[in-house]
């Protein structure tokens, strides 16, 4: 027994745990990592202190300080009630409750571009439940649209979701590169390509109600300086691209600083303005309460991950599974196309796309280089990748955390949601979406 084999059993009973828990996932991982090593001295199969150094300098601190900077950012934001402010602003604009609906799943989707989309759910879904409730409506299809609109929308950028910056890590990618890179338009547009594909599908299930809305209250915000941040840690982080490619330390410290500024002024503000004027529950969290908050096991968990899988990829097991892949594949670029995206959304519908997309990225390297000349410009299967795995987890309501959380809102609610439920909005959604992606990505990006 070698360590790959051994790095390779914990990491997959890891897996197994992550797959079907949503607590203490960081720990879990950790834990496996310190078995493999023990057992790996047991057996007498230890790679060795030097392999195990160079492993552990592969964790990205990079992008650790971009997804903790971002994520405060986020909850400065929604202590200021800016996203509330702007659902409550679309609903009273909108001619019916069929077009407010549409607008507030596009509206769910442009916020997480910048913020977790659990956050985002949990910002929407009470203006959400507020209008179908006055109209004696049925909200179910409407909080679904919500969550799977928060999820597809998290891929377009750098900085929207963990996958995001898991693959601009890998490849070298900055901010700029989402939108354009090597003179092609990038992951950004193929995100929108898919919106557009896929709000059709929305459209079908929500915009066929035209009833009046009702009045609503638009709460109001307590500062916009939190969005200023945003602002400026996002043109910080394009400005940064033309000095700093890639996913640098650079980048990842002007996100910590932003979410360090964002946070200082919340607990300034606080001590001047003990009450928030928003008036809303999620708006009124002390300094203290959010970074009890902080979402430590999803840092851990990101840690832990780059251990592993760099782990894996040390000892040659990412490499036997891509050429593997590719032999499957027939070594057709097309068909490895196909596999990576396929495989993506299937395993993606029923497990988190973190580990997924971590430990596939080295794979999809692995099957570029089997595939010779044909696999150098290989950017077609990790972007094809990352649109399966993200895109895939609207499938089902256990895909992804936002699906779990517009779910058990609507629960709490009285509203019953079943798993046939969800699938029939998220399967659709899903398949519009990343067919749509999909075919831009070969097309733009393809051999």
């Amino acid at each position: 027994m070698n360590s790959g084999l051994v790095f390779s059993i914990f990491f997959l009973a890891a897996y197994a745990y992550i797959a079907v828990a949503h607590k203490k996932r960081g720990l879990a991982i950790w834990i496996s990592a310190a078995l493999a090593i023990f057992c790996s001295l047991i057996l007498g199969c230890f790679a060795g202190w030097h392999e195990m150094s160079t492993v552990f300098s592969g964790i990205n601190f990079s992008v650790l300080l971009i997804f903790s900077g971002i994520l405060l950012i986020a909850e400065v934001i929604i202590e200021a009630g800016i996203p509330g402010h702007l659902a409550a602003h679309i609903v009273t604009r909108s001619r019916d409750y069929g077009h407010a609906a549409m607008y507030l799943c596009i509206l769910s989707g442009v916020i997480s571009i910048f913020v977790e989309n659990v956050a985002t759910v949990m910002i929407v879904a009470p203006i959400a439940l507020e209008v179908a409730r006055k109209l004696d409506a049925n909200p179910v299809g409407l909080l679904i649209g919500i969550a799977v609109a928060s999820n597809l929308q998290g891929t377009a950028t750098l900085i929207g979701d963990p996958p995001s910056m898991i693959l601009a890590a890998a490849e070298n990618m900055d901010f700029n590169d989402f939108f354009f890179m090597d003179g092609k338009p990038g992951i950004f547009f193929a995100v929108q390509i898919g919106a557009i594909a896929s709000f059709f599908v929305l459209h079908k299930f929500l915009r066929r109600d035209p009833r009046a809305l009702p009045v609503v209250k638009i709460p109001d915000v307590n500062s916009w300086f939190p969005a200023w941040v945003l602002a400026g840690v996002i043109l910080g982080l394009a400005v940064l691209s033309f000095f700093f490619p890639g996913v640098g330390l650079e980048a990842g410290l002007l996100c910590a600083a932003g979410g360090a500024v964002a946070v200082i002024w919340h607990s300034v503000y606080r001590r001047k303005h003990p009450r928030n004027t928003c008036g809303e529950k999620y708006c009124n969290r002390s300094t203290r309460t959010i970074l009890r908050g902080f979402d430590w096991d999803t840092l851990f968990l990101l840690a832990g991950i780059f251990f592993m899988v760099g782990a894996l990829e040390q000892f040659g097991v990412m490499d036997k599974i891509g050429v593997f892949l590719a032999g499957v594949s027939g070594n057709n670029p097309l068909l490895a196309f196909l596999l990576i995206v396929t495989s993506a959304v299937v395993f993606s519908a029923f497990i988190d796309n973190v580990p997924y997309v971590t430990a596939m990225i080295p794979v999809t390297h692995a099957i570029a280089q089997t595939l010779g000349d044909l696999g150098q410009s290989h950017y077609y299967l990790t972007f094809g990748l990352l649109i399966g795995a993200c895109l895939g987890g609207n499938i089902s309501p256990v895909g992804a955390a936002a699906n779990i959380v517009s779910v058990s809102v609507l629960r709490k609610n009285g509203f019953k949601v079943s798993f046939m439920d969800f699938v029939k909005i998220g399967l659709p959604f899903t398949l519009a979406a990343t067919i749509a992606g999909a075919a831009f990505i070969w097309f733009v990006w393809g051999p």
